[in-house]
């Protein structure tokens, strides 16, 4: 079963390049082949990771659905699927990536959503980790392809704004009965030390400040140069931050 790394914050924390960054460290320590999950219909880890997005989970379903009364002779509606999700997943060095896109449309029935989410699981599964860039929402766990992540990383701002957001996400996690291995907030793109207002809320929320990385001009200058954030340098801010968050969690995966 692949080890499952969930990432999730609100909408600006930096959590698409807290998944890219997580996916480099993670290679640079020979612990690949790695499945990256774009689940977030906004998001654009694709483009980080330095891959061109064409084919997503969410079109595919749409396309399949209105073509399945044109399964070529010998095949299975099964076996044609499974064909179609193939071309959703890009190949790269050490890491695989799917996008989901956009929820299910109006057209996409059952058979068709269940029959994905199967074959989906099995392909996550010929992976030993797996790294989910999620929505706040948490589309993808609740009910796409897993109910489950050894670790879910809720990611935030050093706003308190930020931190509500991540409880709401938190009470989202028990009351959609998601089995959470552990669970530990991020503080990304820190500017200075947390105030006290905040590390005293963190405190009454019940899980760990696992890392807190900070802002990282270098990280700045490749996103803002459009350049895949992989080629991070490792003696950059950022990068050694993360490394010391996947050092706390190579002992789980």
């Amino acid at each position: 079963m692949s080890y499952t790394i969930a990432i999730a914050g609100k909408g600006g924390t930096g959590k698409t390049t807290l998944a890219a960054l997580l996916i480099s460290e993670l290679l640079r320590q020979g612990r690949g082949p790695i499945l990256a999950v774009d689940a977030d219909p906004n998001s654009n880890l694709g483009q980080v990771l330095g891959i061109q997005v064409t084919h997503t989970i969410g079109a595919i379903c749409d396309q399949a659905t209105g073509s399945l009364s044109q399964v070529p002779p010998g095949m299975t509606k099964e076996d044609y699927l499974e064909l179609h999700l193939q071309r959703a997943v890009y190949e790269a060095s050490g890491f695989d990536l799917l996008s989901m896109g956009r929820p299910e449309g109006p057209g996409c029935y059952c058979y068709v959503n269940n029959l994905i989410r199967r074959l989906m699981g099995q392909l996550i599964n010929n992976y030993p980790i797996t790294v989910v860039d999620n929505e706040a929402g948490l589309e993808h766990l609740s009910r796409r392809t897993t109910r489950r992540a050894d670790v879910l990383l809720l990611v935030s701002d050093s706003s308190l704004r930020g931190l509500q957001a991540v409880k709401r996400i938190a009470d989202l996690v028990s009351e959609l009965k998601i089995e959470i291995g552990k669970m530990g907030l991020v503080v990304n793109r820190l500017l200075g030390d947390l105030s006290p207002e905040f590390t005293r809320q963190i405190a009454e929320m019940g899980f760990p400040l696992l890392a807190a990385i900070p802002h990282d001009p270098v990280l700045s200058a490749l996103d803002g140069q459009g350049q895949p954030l992989v080629n991070l340098p490792p003696d950059a801010a950022a990068a050694i931050k993360v490394s010391e968050l996947t050092a706390g969690l190579r002992g789980e995966a």
